[in-house]
């Protein structure tokens, strides 16, 4: 794939664009002192703990006879973040955090009591040494000057967050990508941008590389903002394990559109606005496959001035795949992390109308939210939302002789109180009432499912 990254920066040169990092590192606080100084370079710690206990009850949303009757667990996460401020234009970050060693380095939220090395005497279980290790989350660098364009431009190198837009196709702020990002900004409200993506090196002895290039432009005006984006993910010789072959090469187009507008005429009552079309093939199959996904989202929230509450009415929907068609895939195909998209049973915890698996977003999937978010006091937050789920395309997600279209109803809500400075507990909770998209192949409906957590978070 060496080509490519000449090709690019060679266009990146050429043009003088700038690719933008959509999600940066969280704000230091102003009354924060730099705990190392040399010269004028300023160094910054920080980080995270947080520590939660969930109680689920049939998340693989089956009968009561052929599930397991609950699961419960503590897990914590851990972790740090430096920030070199090397001179005002110049900047280095690293962050490192938890790792899970009991089930394959699968995830950051470590099982409490997961170990299975360390303890000693009669009764060896407990004082684990293994039970977690830590992983690079972050590491980049990045400068920003006038330089010879004369306006505000630069670039971000290495391994660090990215996500576009509301993130209904590219999402991956959770652990982040190995990327080079170029921007620059003509205007004040204008950025044009320009990126490479390298998802997978695969062999470095074949050509078998996952890589995105893009280009977008955001405008942030007084009280709107419009964006579009155009991102190309070239996947050659999917599927080799090590020599090569006639294997699937995945090309992916995904454009994107976007637009907001804040406190309209000022009444309080903001909107958004997302679609995304996707294009493309997977060649080397019989015959090609073309790529046809979409989705769509739009929201409302309305701010109460009197009151500190903010009312929520969204829609969002992504294609699916019809059935028994060979040449074509129009799901909406979907990159993103394990965290929560949006409900808390469906689709994070239980499993979807898109392969019946979890963190899918919107493939396959339609929802309308309705609910809103209370200031109990200065302290205590309350959330409350309702969901009504469909798929796009009917499914059987367990097997049923009947696909249907009905995914169901979800209620989700949370508390939360601010403690101290930095230091946050809350209580969450969704319970799931199943469509007959879940129907059992022996035409049971599947059972409801539910599930409650509480968890204590201090940032530094």
């Amino acid at each position: 794939m060496k080509k490519y990254a000449s090709i690019l920066a060679a266009l990146v040169l050429l043009l003088g664009l700038a690719a933008l990092s959509y999600a940066a590192p969280a704000e230091i606080p102003s009354d924060t002192t730099a705990v190392i100084a040399k010269g004028k370079t300023q160094i910054t710690l920080g980080g995270e703990l947080r520590f939660r206990g969930l109680y689920g009850k049939n998340l693989d949303v089956e009968e009561k006879d052929t599930y397991p009757d609950s699961q419960s667990y503590y897990d914590y996460r851990v972790r740090l973040n430096l920030e070199a401020k090397v001179s005002p234009n110049t900047t280095g970050y690293v962050e490192v955090e938890s790792n899970r060693t009991a089930t394959n380095n699968s995830s950051e939220n470590v099982y409490w009591g997961s170990g299975t090395r360390g303890p000693r005497g009669t009764y060896p279980v407990g004082n684990w040494h293994n039970e977690s290790n830590l992983y690079i989350r972050q590491a980049w660098i990045q400068y920003q000057g006038t330089g010879l364009l004369g306006v505000p431009a630069g670039f971000k190198v290495g391994k660090q967050l990215i996500k576009l837009g509301y993130g209904l196709f590219f999402d991956h702020t959770y652990y982040g990508d190995d990327a080079i990002l170029v921007f620059v900004q003509p205007l004040k409200e204008l950025t044009i941008a320009a990126h490479t993506i390298k998802f997978s090196e695969g062999n470095i002895a074949l050509n078998d590389d996952a890589t995105a290039y893009g280009i977008l432009a955001a405008y942030a005006g007084k009280g709107f903002g419009l964006s579009a984006d155009v991102t190309y993910v070239d996947h050659q010789n999917f599927g080799t394990i090590g020599g090569p072959g006639p294997f699937l090469d995945i090309h992916l187009w995904n454009f994107g559109l976007r637009g907001n507008a804040d406190d309209i005429a000022g009444t309080g009552l903001n909107f958004r606005a997302d679609v995304e079309f996707q294009t493309g093939k997977i060649r080397d199959t019989n015959p090609d496959i073309k790529l046809r996904g979409w989705a769509a989202l739009a929201g409302l929230d309305y701010k109460f001035k009197p009151i500190p509450l903010t009312l929520t009415l969204e829609y969002a929907i992504g294609s699916g795949n019809k059935q028994n068609t060979l040449n074509k895939d129009e799901s909406f195909i979907t990159a993103l992390g394990p965290e929560q998209h949006y409900t808390f049973i469906y689709e994070y915890l239980a499993p979807t109308a898109c392969f019946g698996t979890t963190g899918t977003g919107l493939c396959n999937t339609q929802y309308l939210k309705f609910g809103g978010s209370f200031d109990i006091t200065k302290d205590i937050n309350a959330k409350l939302y309702g969901y009504w789920l469909r798929a796009h395309r009917a499914v059987a997600i367990n097997g049923s002789l009947q696909p249907d279209k009905d995914i169901g109803w979800e209620v989700d809500g949370v508390v939360t109180y601010q403690i101290d400075k930095g230091l946050k507990y809350w209580v969450e909770a969704g319970y799931f009432w199943p469509g007959d998209a879940y129907k059992l192949p022996n035409g049971k409906d599947a059972d409801d499912a539910w599930a409650v957590r509480h968890g204590i978070q201090l940032n530094f």
